[in-house]
């Protein structure tokens, strides 16, 4: 499935804005190649919070009924400072021992989150991982087992269009975007007028 790259005057960067179906149907697709593969799991182990949306849909499609989830998160000491390893803040409800698990995720970015949660999976005992993406991009530390359309754009999730909102806002309104100039684009990465109404109001 391939994506047309949205880009905005005097703005280097590349978008794309997947909607619910596209990703639906990557789901569907990449439950095929898994079971073409012959990929068998006892669990999905989904990573909170991009995984979690699309993961009914690979329960549904792939016929893996048990789900766990797992938080990862890079902590700031200071703004605008970064550590390099993550941190487990959810930890696994459940025993994953002798299990074979999928490891699912919405995209494959640095990577660093889906390496140091595999680690965290075969020292909790599961005796073999499949990861999964629904996007990938080539610089991730580690590629998916099964991916979906592979991309450098920035990719806005129909799931997290406020938390976007938020940070396009900021950021744009610093280059000196009008307000009207700002919900044009967030329109165009998939935004409705109502909601961004209420975004404003959301912001004072």
């Amino acid at each position: 499935m391939d994506f047309s790259t949205i880009t905005f005057s005097n703005d280097s960067i590349e978008y794309i804005a997947p909607t619910w179906d596209e990703m639906s149907q990557i789901t569907f697709l990449l439950s095929k190649k898994m079971k073409q593969a012959g990929v068998k799991a006892d669990r999905i182990i989904t990573l909170a919070k991009g995984g979690w949306p699309m993961t009914r849909s690979l329960v549904d499609f792939t016929g893996i009924k048990e789900v766990a989830s797992v938080g990862v998160k890079f902590y700031k000491k200071e703004i605008g400072e970064r550590f390099e390893k993550p941190v487990v803040y959810q930890e696994l409800p459940i025993s994953v021992k002798g299990e074979s698990v999928v490891l699912f995720d919405d995209v494959a970015d640095t990577g660093k989150s889906l390496e140091f949660t595999k680690q965290y999976l075969l020292e909790a005992g599961v005796k073999d991982i499949t990861i999964v993406t629904l996007f990938y991009k080539k610089h991730s530390v580690i590629k998916p087992d099964f991916h979906g359309p592979e991309t450098s754009a920035w990719i806005v999730f129909p799931y997290e269009n406020k938390e976007a909102f938020s940070f396009f806002q900021e950021k744009w309104s610093k280059e000196g975007l009008s307000v009207e100039e700002i919900n044009k684009r967030m329109m165009q990465l998939g935004a409705r007028k109502e909601w961004l109404e209420e975004y404003h109001q959301d912001l004072g």
